[in-house]
């Protein structure tokens, strides 16, 4: 059942959503990014991302995720090394 109200409440969502995105913003509001995060480019091969993407499908993960995983762990043993 509350799979049936989940969905219920996405496909409204997504229903206001279209019906609204070409109308303009409110006056005096303010576009805010809250996810200030930033972008890095890697140079893989086609072979080292076709690995990449194997082992994302594997764990059911967007590849881009699994690097980002990858990263942060690295980061955190660095720090406690």
């Amino acid at each position: 059942m509350t799979r049936d109200v989940d969905t219920e409440f996405i496909e409204r969502l997504r229903a206001e959503s279209e019906a609204t995105r070409e109308a303009e913003y409110p006056e005096g509001s303010k576009a805010v990014r809250p996810n200030r995060s930033r972008v890095y480019s890697v140079r893989l091969s086609a072979d080292e991302q076709a690995r990449v993407e194997s082992l994302a499908r594997e764990k059911h993960l967007p590849a881009s995720t699994l690097v980002r995983s990858w990263i942060l762990e690295r980061i955190e043993q660095e720090r406690s090394a």
